[in-house]
């Protein structure tokens, strides 16, 4: 059981830790490029 808590508490961490920086903008430049393009696809987005 013991065990069983360990793993959960690692996994949950790293998930809090990859949301942190998905929060925090930790979006590598080809995926940002590739976010601007798609709202820039979108009618309701003029200014792109």
């Amino acid at each position: 059981m013991l065990s069983r808590t360990a793993d959960h508490l690692f996994w949950m961490s790293r998930y809090t830790e990859r949301a942190e920086k998905a929060a925090a903008g930790g979006l590598s430049p080809q995926h940002r490029r590739r976010a601007q393009h798609a709202r820039c696809s979108l009618p309701e987005e003029p200014s792109c």
